[in-house]
């Protein structure tokens, strides 16, 4: 694994707006967990012995007495997070990093949340407190009449 990566466990959730690349598939972020939630939905839809999978998490039971109550299917991408890209709104580029899913399915309502974080793969630099100083006209001036 890529020492930088190792070192920049940073993710940080992405805009809805910003645009992933898988290899040669590019995604609006929007429609990505769009299709993610519903391919789960989907997944869980799937029937076996005319029973559907959805229908046997609703419930645990431990025995005819004690039946517990599902809540919330969470899937989750490999904690290492998949090679993609991304470009995000106002940014200059493409940057390489890692991705990391969350899907999360309520068992009960039957709703599905989608979350997306990316890591990239160099850091970014944070911006200086003083670039805008840096900036200003005043600064400009001054640095001139040195």
């Amino acid at each position: 694994m890529n020492d930088k990566i190792e070192s920049n466990k940073n993710y940080e959730t992405v805009g809805d707006d910003d645009v992933l690349l898988f290899g040669q598939a590019t995604f609006l972020v929007r429609k990505f967990k769009e299709l993610s939630g519903s391919k789960l939905s989907e997944i869980l839809g799937i029937s076996a012995n005319g029973q559907y999978i959805r229908d046997w998490m609703r419930e645990l039971k431990i025995n005819q007495e004690t039946i517990i109550s599902g809540g919330e299917i969470n899937w989750k991408s490999h904690q290492e997070g998949i090679d993609c890209q991304i470009i995000k709104i106002g940014s200059k580029g493409w940057q390489k990093g890692k991705l990391q899913i969350e899907v999360k399915k309520n068992i009960t309502s039957g709703e599905t949340q989608t979350s997306i974080k990316f890591c990239p793969d160099e850091p970014i630099e944070p911006k200086s407190p003083l670039d805008d100083i840096r900036q200003s006209e005043e600064y400009k001036k001054l640095s001139n009449n040195n």
